[in-house]
């Protein structure tokens, strides 16, 4: 079964892109209206705590994470990588510059149980120079275990005024 148009249409975009601020800007307003509609209102997942080169993601799960045997789809864990990670590179974005995931790996290591409630998505910066990032994500359930394991590595686009991003500052 697909979802429909109209299924989908519950769940539009409210966010808007403010080439004026930075990317930390932009995450901070993204926390403070945590339904933004488009996908990760659908999937439930917010972030919950943001800092230079550092994100916290939360999923609040529920039945419609389901894989067929009652565990959380594997494709959640993964959007909560990519998302976890774009979002952590976000916090280094100059204003007006954007990102575009480049690579993502993961490695599942523990079955979420549909019952676990929660999912919880860490990203940190683990490398950068001025033109790509990479950022080490743990998405671990409430109970403390370790569900998996990524990293995301992603492109930061130029602003219109040809902006860079910031060089490592040590």
């Amino acid at each position: 079964m697909t979802l429909s148009r109209a299924a989908w249409d519950q769940y539009p975009v409210t966010f808007r892109m403010d080439p004026a601020a930075s990317g930390l800007e932009l995450l901070e307003r993204w926390m403070a209206a945590p339904n933004s509609g488009g996908f990760p209102e659908r999937l439930g997942i917010c972030p919950v705590e943001a800092r230079e080169g550092y994100v916290r993601i939360i999923c609040d799960i529920d039945d419609g994470h389901a894989n067929f045997i009652d565990l959380v789809h594997g494709g959640v864990t993964a959007a909560l990588i990519d998302m976890a990670g774009a979002a952590t590179v976000m916090t280094l974005l100059a204003p007006g510059q954007t990102l575009l995931t480049s690579d993502i790996a993961m490695r599942l290591l523990n079955a979420a149980p549909i019952e676990c409630q929660r999912l919880e998505a860490v990203g940190t910066v683990s490398w950068r120079d001025h033109r790509k990032v990479i950022v080490e994500v743990v998405v671990t359930a409430l109970s403390g275990v370790v569900i998996a394991q990524g990293s995301v590595g992603a492109s930061i686009r130029p602003g219109a005024d040809g902006s860079a991003a910031g060089a490592s500052k040590s």
